[in-house]
């Protein structure tokens, strides 16, 4: 997972591929999670906030090119 200031930095379309990425690292963890393979709560709610903040700067960059910054 990267820092906030290291997603910055990304495209639009690098954003939307990693947010692609986690979704499937977090839907693996939840099914795994749900058949007792493993614990992993504070795993799960990291990556989940990671994924609203990969989500958050996409929505900021594409209202910024709307916005034409």
């Amino acid at each position: 997972m990267k820092k906030y200031s290291e997603i910055q930095i990304l495209s639009i379309n690098d954003i939307k591929i990693n947010i692609q990425i986690q979704k499937k690292i977090y839907q693996k963890m939840k099914f795994d999670q749900v058949l007792n393979f493993k614990k992993n709560f504070i795993k799960i709610r990291i990556l989940r906030r990671y994924i609203a903040k990969l989500k958050t700067e996409l929505n900021k960059k594409i209202n910024d090119n709307k916005s034409g910054k």
